[in-house]
């Protein structure tokens, strides 16, 4: 708590109850203070010097140190401080003496130069101004209440000593609070009657009770009791020392300040060794007991809250649009420095649209990060407020300032041309007033939405000097919040000298060709050696948007690097939806020998535009394309997109993403007619061929394109022979069929082949068939069977006709004659005919 108290009782023992041998020490004031002259307690310490080659024994004795108990702790102890130094043959001691026992209970020697710095206590409790610090001598007396003790300082020197000079003060008998009374209450609020609003005013209760005179029973006796009357009794009451003007009041009249020459018994920083930190106490003598104090304390402080600011990346940020997520920057300048809470408000017409609640914030430059985003409602554009109120158990601060919520539109929005040659543009303008939105930098880009990322390249770069990068591809060149954009690299080295890739500069860039500051040099991460085992390596890049930058890692095939891009100016954060892209740089030199990269060769590409959108993402979506235009004075755009790249898409959305020179963000997108570019591609049957066969296959495409001719670039593929037939430049313009031919030769060999139709621009093939190649066409196949088993039989019949008789036994010429003009039966039982099956 910011405000406490504690109540200490204490004898402290003088001079006047001293008694001495040997020698008079030298007497003085020790820390505590007259209450009422405000001048140092007389005899609270002493000095004992001994020069050198001087023969002394000095004895400073209480031999009545009285041991009573306290009615604000069963515990009590006896503490004082001493330190000093002491010479080679000289000798300083202290004793507690029980009064029954003459072995000292407690006691310490110091001898031949040594440096008395006091402590460590023995025990530890108590408080200010009378407790037990690391440097005091502490020692619990408690089982000794009801008795005296005698307490002896002994100090010597032999007539060779080297001199001796101890200091011995603040010598107390002593009951207090273990720890701080809390106080009850504690209100903090601006002080209204302060035009500046720099003052805090703070008012805290208590409730106390407190006697200097107790009664305890008395050792030894079955009801015997006593009493002892403390001759201090003093409350210290506890605040942070950044409080000022602080006033105390007990049942409604003022206790402190006190009117000079009245001063408090002790006041000052409170020991870090106690409960306190930071602290100021003042301990007051309160004597005279009460039962119940009612304590009001009241004080002043700075307000904590030096200043807000609405930011983005730490940049000063006056203009936010519809679903920008708010970052709030707060200077804290509170007087104790432990964490507390910061509530931030942002309102508009007095009613408050959005708030939230930031913990563990403490003094110093913080920046606060909505999580919600600001609602898109055009109603509510125009001025808004900000408040940011800080408070922790001690400090309070407020402060406000304000932003403009302004939308930044497409309108007229319109494309068209032929995927290779597209042309899309319209109007930015301000929603608060329709006026137009000038030079404003940004891109177009075509998304086919809902289907999944797909890569999107640049063009290959086939030479540099020294290693160079010769293509960057964008994995997900379209993501939101939570996401992370990832691209891929490839390092090359063009030659056969051993290589050195020294490091990687990875920039973020606005526009192409611009550097904002946000950028991080790394080392090349491990695995590509000195490019001598191949001339080339992948490397990924991960690239995480944060509120304060770019949380980048770079990984090749061994380790990974990161690093933070910063912001930049003007910033590039995760709180603003947006478009940019990345600047690559490697920078490398030979292992050994001459070279032309000598000391260092230094080469750079940049990738495509990315998409980060907050604001109905269109993911998952596929990049296709983008181009990039800057807004005229009558905030009309245009570009041209000339990739070839967005055929094949299902949903193609166009966005518009780009930054006014406020860093205003486009965040609504002129609606259009839902298009599509993916062609309907049909084939007849496709007969079955002969071997080397010419055939003529007709392609039928149907554009359901609304807007968007499609030129392109259509080959066939049979599966074993490759690409049979390109052809380039075929036309289908929008919602409009074309019959394109494609001729080409049946393959040599009989078999099912499957044949392809695709484009390089299409991005998945338009169709597929499969062809039968067979020996002769097949309306032949039925009729050769039977034609080569008719003229087997003319053949087999011939062979018979024609073959030399079989010998048989002689006839008579009549039955011969017979046997010529017809043929003789055969006799029962013999058969003398042949048969041709």
């Amino acid at each position: 708590m910011a405000f406490n108290a504690s109540r200490v009782q204490f004898d402290v023992y003088t001079q006047a109850t001293a008694s001495l041998i040997g020698g008079t020490p030298t007497w003085f004031g020790g820390n505590f203070t007259n209450s009422q002259l405000g001048t140092p307690v007389p005899g609270t310490g002493f000095n004992v010097t001994i020069p050198s080659s001087t023969l002394a024994n000095q004895n400073v004795t209480w031999t009545k140190v009285n041991i009573p108990h306290g009615n604000v702790s069963s515990t009590t102890y006896l503490r004082f401080d001493w330190r000093g130094t002491i010479g080679n043959g000289t000798k300083a001691s202290y004793f507690v003496y029980n009064e029954t026992s003459k072995p000292p209970v407690f006691s310490s020697t110091k001898v031949n130069q040594t440096t008395i710095t006091g402590g460590p206590p023995l025990f530890t409790t108590g408080s200010p101004p009378v407790g037990c610090t690391p440097t005091d001598e502490c020692f619990d007396v408690s089982k000794y209440i009801g008795f005296n003790l005698t307490l002896t300082f002994h100090f010597n020197s032999t007539s060779t000593g080297k001199g001796l000079s101890v200091r011995v003060s603040n010598i107390a008998v002593v009951a207090a609070d273990a720890t701080p009374i809390n106080s009850i209450s504690h209100s903090m609020k601006l002080d209204p009657t302060d035009p500046t609003h720099a003052r805090v005013l703070h008012s805290a209760n208590q409730t106390l009770r407190y006697f200097a005179n107790v009664t305890y029973h008395k050792p030894n006796t079955a009801n015997g009791n006593l009493s002892h009357n403390w001759t201090q009794m003093v409350i210290a009451y506890y605040y942070p020392n950044s409080y000022t003007g602080v006033s105390i009041s007990q049942n409604g009249t003022s206790i402190f300040p006190l009117t000079a020459p009245a001063a408090p018994i002790f006041q000052g920083n409170c020991p870090g060794s106690f409960f306190c930190t930071d602290t100021h106490f003042v301990a007051l003598n309160m004597t005279s007991g009460i039962a119940r104090a009612g304590i009001n304390i009241a004080a002043n402080s700075v307000n904590a809250e030096a200043g807000v600011q609405t930011t983005l990346g730490g940049v000063t940020t006056s203009y936010w649009g519809p679903g920008d997520l708010l970052q709030v920057k707060v200077n804290l300048r509170q007087g104790v420095n432990v964490t507390g809470f910061n509530i931030v408000s942002a309102n508009k017409t007095g009613v408050v649209r959005l708030t939230q609640q930031f913990t563990n914030v403490k003094k110093g430059i913080s920046l606060e990060n909505f999580t919600s985003p600001l609602p898109q409602d055009t109603s509510l554009l125009g001025q808004w407020t900000i408040n940011s109120t800080f408070i922790n158990g001690y400090d309070y601060g407020y402060n406000s300032t304000s932003f403009t919520l302004e939308q930044l539109g497409v309108t007229g929005f319109t494309y068209s041309g032929s995927n290779q040659r597209l042309t899309a543009g319209g109007t930015l303008t301000y929603a608060s007033n329709t006026s137009p939105a000038p030079d404003v930098k940004g891109y177009v880009f075509a998304v086919d939405s809902g289907s999944g990322a797909a890569p999107l390249s640049t063009p290959t770069v086939t030479s540099g000097t020294g290693i160079y990068i010769s293509n960057i591809t964008l994995l997900n060149g379209v993501f939101t919040s939570g996401g992370q954009l990832i691209m891929v690299f490839t390092l090359v080295n063009p030659t056969k000298i051993a290589m050195k890739a020294n490091n990687l500069t990875i920039d973020h860039e606005w526009v192409s060709g611009v550097s904002h500051g946000s950028n991080a040099t790394i080392a090349v991460p491990s695995g590509a050696d000195t490019f001598t085992l191949q001339p080339d390596y992948i490397y990924r890049l991960n690239a995480t948007f944060t509120p304060g930058g770019i949380q980048i890692i770079v990984t090749g095939t061994g380790n990974s690097v990161s690093a933070l891009l910063p912001p930049g100016n003007p910033p590039v954060t995760s709180l603003r939806q947006h478009a940019g892209l990345f600047r690559i740089t490697v920078n490398s030199s030979p292992v050994s020998g001459s070279s032309p990269c000598v000391p260092e060769c230094k080469n750079s590409l940049e990738s495509l535009a990315y998409a980060y959108v907050l604001v109905n993402p269109p993911v998952p979506g596929r990049l296709l394309a983008s181009g990039n235009f800057t807004s005229t004075a009558s905030g009309a755009f245009s570009t041209t997109i000339s990739s070839g790249k967005i055929l094949g898409a299902g949903k193609l959305t166009f966005l518009s993403l780009g930054r006014d020179p406020n860093g205003l963000a486009i965040t609504v997108q002129d609606k259009s007619t839902q298009e599509s570019t993916i062609l309907i591609s049909k084939i007849d049957n496709i007969p079955t061929a002969t071997q080397n066969q010419p055939l003529t296959l007709v392609l039928h495409l149907t554009s359901n394109s609304t807007s968007i001719d499609m030129s392109i670039t259509i080959s066939l593929n049979v599966e074993g022979s490759g690409v049979v037939q390109s052809q380039s430049g075929i036309l289908v313009p929008h919602g409009i069929s074309k019959d394109v031919p494609f001729n080409f030769n049946a393959p040599a060999k009989v078999g099912v082949y499957s044949l392809t139709f695709f484009s390089p621009d299409y991005g998945s093939p338009l169709i597929t068939g499969t062809l039968q190649v067979s020996v002769l066409q097949s309306s032949l196949q039925v009729i050769i069977p039977a034609i080569i088993g008719l003229a087997a039989a003319i053949v087999i019949l011939l062979f018979f006709q024609f073959r030399k008789k079989p010998e048989t036994m002689p006839e008579s010429p009549a039955k011969e004659k017979s046997a010529a003009g017809k043929p003789t039966r055969p006799n029962a039982g013999t058969s003398t005919s042949k048969s041709l099956t």
